[in-house]
């Protein structure tokens, strides 16, 4: 089922289906800003949590665990908690018996909120028994001409570059602007950087739009299917991509994230504007 919710400025659809965003309007140009997908990409967003990317098998109480693409939620279907005219709150609840390729129980909610021309994202994760390991997070696909952003970030950074089969990370030094386009990610597959100030990140298109990033989390990636699609993802992630050399068990892999069940939450924003 699909949701609504607007304000003067921009106009947003949701989908029970995964919980994630499948449209977003900028009203005053009356533009579709979000990718409607096509073979290069068959999603707008997707809704992460609580392993991220192509995850390999896994140990949890010394058992091995497999998930599929992006963890649990983004196949899963939601329920609505709550709506307003300017937000929603779409949750989730494992029953007495918890899916048998993540062994716990939990509650996840998603709530979307208006603010002007800017949409919050907030995530909430809830363990129900003991101490829950996750990782959380957005996959926003952003329309953007020829896949081709110029990305900027408010503050020089010099960041962690976290490859994606890696050994070991590498700095960058004093980045501020770089070019995300389709030789760009042919190149590095998928972007990851941490160690960022958390100051604003803004990607600007060909066509005039600007979309500004904002939020505390260790890891950002970016992404687009090399081969082609009008989009670039900018992926604020509260744990990062597995990989080979990474721990097998998920208690110990690099920045993962525990609840004991007094419940947690992530959040960023998304502004769109046309410059």
């Amino acid at each position: 089922m699909l949701y609504n919710i607007k304000n003067e400025q921009i106009s947003l659809t949701v989908t029970d289906k995964g919980g994630s965003m499948t449209s977003l309007i900028y009203l005053q140009t009356g533009e579709e800003r979000l990718w409607q997908g096509n073979e290069f990409w068959l999603s707008q967003d997707v809704v992460i949590f609580p392993i991220i990317g192509h995850a390999g098998p896994y140990l949890a109480n010394g058992k091995r665990y497999e998930l599929k693409s992006h963890g649990l939620i983004r196949y899963a279907t939601l329920t609505l908690k709550e709506q307003t005219q300017t937000k929603i709150t779409l949750g989730y609840e494992t029953g007495e018996n918890p899916f048998g390729n993540y062994p716990y129980e939990f509650e996840f909610a998603i709530s979307y909120e208006l603010i002007e021309n800017c949409v919050k994202v907030t995530y909430f994760v809830k363990s129900k028994k003991g101490n829950m390991p996750f990782y959380v997070g957005g996959h926003p696909g952003m329309y953007a001409p020829d896949g081709e952003v110029i990305i900027e970030f408010e503050n020089e950074e010099n960041p962690l570059v976290y490859p994606l089969n890696r050994d070991a990370a590498f700095r960058l030094e004093k980045v501020k602007k770089f070019i995300a386009n389709k030789k760009f990610f042919a190149e590095c597959k998928t972007f990851q950087l941490g160690s960022l100030s958390g100051g604003n990140i803004y990607a600007t298109t060909k066509d005039g739009y600007r979309y500004t990033y904002k939020s505390d989390c260790p890891v950002v990636a970016f992404w687009s299917n090399e081969e082609g699609g009008d989009y670039v993802c900018v992926e604020p992630w509260w744990g990062i991509n597995d990989f080979s050399s990474a721990p097998r068990e998920i208690t110990l892999k690099p920045f993962i994230n525990f609840d004991s069940g007094k419940g947690s939450t992530f959040s960023y924003s998304l502004m769109v504007e046309k410059e």
